[in-house]
């Protein structure tokens, strides 16, 4: 159909598709449609393409119009296009035969300069700041030397490496530059380093530092001698420039002097008192001690700081002996001289003699270090040398003997409170359970069994701890107790021992007592005072004592016991008792020793009459002084609590019951209107038995510690004196 259609209309065979889709399009539509739609939707269809035409020329004309153009010149660039090409393939075989040339011609890059130097600019530029730096070392080094003492240190380091560039790089001609300029800043520094040795005012921690530094700096400079052979020497030679600066500062006196001498040898004329000799001479020999003890104690801490020298052991030359061995002679004869010239032209005795005492300590000085001159005087015929030495050591010994006895008095006070704290302790934890018994005994206001308390004590749940309650305050109470009592009471004692109205001598091979001996009012006036002062400072301690004790209070913990007593009695609370105490202790203790000592005395006596008698000597050992000690305080002991143990009861009810006994005298009252006469005696022998043993065991620790310390301490001192 559509073939006829266009046989019909005489369209030609070569059409476009779009055509014969338009044809195929209108065989396939009925006739109606044709002649009434079809005219219509082609003026659309072509108003439409015109319309899209008219937009696209407005937009698109530019690139249209320049496309038509390119068309146009399109036939020109192919052709030139064409010849171009031909020409570049004419020049690419030219270039790859050049390229072929220039590789056969530096194939080899050592043989060509060009490439080697231009290696060698970029690996410059490469290593640019690196060099820089190495550049700047010397002047680093000269600014950290110059900054301050303490950059030596950094100094050397730095130093220290560029000396290793230099032996990794020998043949640099800028590691060798940066060295030598090193080199000299080195130099540099070791001089100042020397100069700093010759400072009037040098300490040895500076002295030290300084060596320290040349030691590090010298192998660097000097190749030919070790350090620790050059430095003893160099400060050797560097103190002793200053010391000569130092005295030459002295010339204008010298010349003063000098004038005086010449004044004296002139004769007819008034001769001067040679007062400016000794100003001269004085300040000299000051200036000189001074000098001359820092140069010699610190060149020997120089020597140790080094150490031995380490050459090689085949050399016979070597070890060289230290610069030292005879410097101190030379420094004695810069001594010696001044004093041989101007010493005669003194002629004041107490002038000369304030001089020789001054040299005197000159020689003294350098002796503690070995250098001891003071019999070189005797060359310079110097005769009152002889008898100053001898007024000197006289007076040192007395000086000696005196700070002897100081020591030997305050170490003495201190081991006398050490045993007195001992022996308390002692004696406290061993007789707890007695002293227990003792205040539960008392405690009661009527009469109390002692197997009854015993018997509860021991069924308790805990019997070895219900025994020993209140250990630990008892024991403070006794330990730090003893140690004032037997303190203040050796103080004491030996204060009245030093005046002749209450000392006693007693044949001291014959005694066993190591403690001073007195009159009888003494001993019985010292040990009152001495157990009162004792009793006030631990009335506290003695006070939670009885308290956690005693059975009517029961406190968990000893700090409960000291706040409940604060609570109820505030500070007052503390001492409570404390009259009671004092009229019990001071008596106790005044009669104690007052007896102790006479029954020792008399125990003694009999002791070594028997001694002598079997062994046929008069000396008591060890042993049989303590027994006699023992013997003595158990039977003091035994007599004195019976006597005072009133006075106990009603202060153990003073301490344990405050509210109902005001005082010593209430307490004693109400006691015996209530419960009889006999409760004054209450725990009479548990307080005795466990009194006498509590002194025995004090008294004979105490006494033995001292006599063993005495004896140790005479032995030392003998062998000091040989």
């Amino acid at each position: 159909m559509a073939e006829a259609l266009q046989d019909l209309l005489g369209i030609e065979q070569k059409v476009d598709a779009t055509t014969l889709d338009y044809i195929s399009y209108l065989a396939g539509q009925p006739v109606d449609a044709l002649r009434s739609s079809e005219r219509q939707l082609l003026s659309q269809a072509s108003n439409s393409a015109l319309l899209s035409i008219q937009s696209l020329s407005k937009k698109s004309y530019k690139a249209v119009v320049g496309s038509a153009d390119s068309h146009a010149s399109l036939r020109e660039s192919i052709p030139a296009l064409s010849g171009n090409a031909v020409q570049l393939s004419r020049l690419i075989s030219n270039l790859d035969s050049q390229v072929e040339h220039f590789s056969t011609s530096v194939s080899k890059a050592g043989d060509n300069k060009s490439i080697t130097r231009r290696k060698q600019v970029l690996k410059l530029l490469e290593n640019a700041d690196r060099l820089t730096d190495l550049m700047q070392v010397p002047t680093l080094l000269s600014s950290t030397a110059n900054i301050s003492p303490l950059g030596f240190s950094s100094t050397l380091d730095l130093y220290g490496h560029i000396q290793r560039l230099g032996a990794l790089y020998p043949n640099s001609q800028l590691v060798s530059d940066v060295l030598r300029e090193s080199e000299a800043s080195i130099h540099r520094l070791a001089t100042d380093l020397v100069n700093t040795l010759k400072a009037p005012n040098l300490k040895l921690a500076a002295t030290l530092r300084t060596v320290g530094w040349l030691k590090r700096a010298i192998p660097d400079l000097v190749s030919w001698a070790p350090a620790q052979d050059m430095i003893p020497a160099v400060f050797l030679i560097c103190r002793f420039i200053t010391l000569a600066a130092t005295l030459d500062a002295l010339e204008p006196l010298r010349l003063l002097a000098e004038d005086e001498r010449l004044s004296q040898a002139k004769p007819g004329q008034s001769r001067p008192s040679g007062q400016h000799t000794e100003r001269f001479l004085k300040r000299f020999i000051e200036v000189f001690r001074e000098h001359s003890f820092g140069i010699v104690s610190m060149s020997k801490s120089v020597d140790t700081n080094l150490g031995g020298t380490g050459p090689d052991s085949l050399d016979l030359l070597h070890p060289l002996p230290s610069a030292l061995s005879t410097f101190p002679i030379h420094l004695v004869n810069m001594l010696l001289e001044p004093l041989r010239i101007y010493l005669p032209a003194v002629k004041d005795k107490v002038a000369r003699e304030s001089i020789l005492t001054q040299v005197l300590y000159c020689a003294g000085s350098l002796g503690r270090l070995g250098a001891d001159f003071g019999m070189l005087l005797a060359m310079i015929g110097v005769t009152e040398w002889v008898d100053l030495v001898k007024r000197h050591r006289l007076l040192a010994g007395r000086l000696e003997s005196v700070i002897g006895d100081y020591r030997f008095s305050s170490q003495s006070l201190a081991q006398h409170f050490v045993f007195g704290l001992g022996s308390g302790v002692a004696s406290a934890v061993l007789l707890q359970p007695l002293d227990l018994l003792k205040t539960r005994t008392q405690q009661s206001g009527r009469p109390s069994l002692l197997i009854g308390i015993w018997r509860e004590l021991t069924q308790s749940p805990q019997p070895i701890r219900a025994l020993w309650r209140g250990t630990l305050p008892s024991s403070l109470r006794t330990g730090f107790g003893s140690a004032l009592y037997f303190t203040s009471l050796n103080s004491l004692r030996q204060f009245l021992q030093k005046s002749n109205a209450f000392s006693q001598k007693i044949h001291a091979r014959s005694s066993s007592s190591s403690l001073p001996t007195l009159t009888p009012t003494a001993n019985m006036v010292s040990g009152a005072v001495a157990r009162t002062w004792a009793g006030f400072v631990m009335m506290p301690l003695t006070v939670i004592k009885v308290r956690f004790e005693s059975s009517l209070y029961s406190y968990p913990t000893m700090w409960a016991a000291v706040k409940d007593i604060h609570r109820q009695g505030g500070l007052r609370g503390f001492f409570a008792g404390f009259g009671a105490t004092a009229i019990r202790d001071g008596p106790y203790a005044g009669m104690y020793v007052t007896i102790y000592e006479v029954l020792k005395r008399r125990l003694s006596s009999l002791a070594s009459r028997n001694a002598s008698s079997a062994e046929g000597t008069k000396s008591m050992t060890s042993s049989m002084a303590s027994s006699v000690n023992f013997a003595s305080a158990i039977l003091a002991g035994t007599t004195c609590s019976a006597i005072s143990n009133p006075i106990d009861v009603c202060k153990t009810r003073i301490q344990l019951q405050p509210e109902r006994y005001r005082n010593l005298l209430h307490a004693g009252y109400r006691m015996v209107v209530e419960e009889g006469f006999r409760s004054l005696w209450r725990g009479l022998g548990l307080r005795m038995s466990r009194k006498a043993l509590s002194s025995a065991l004090s008294w004979t620790i105490y006494e033995e510690l001292i006599r063993r310390y005495t004896s140790s301490y005479s032995t030392r001192q003998s062998l000091k004196s040989v």
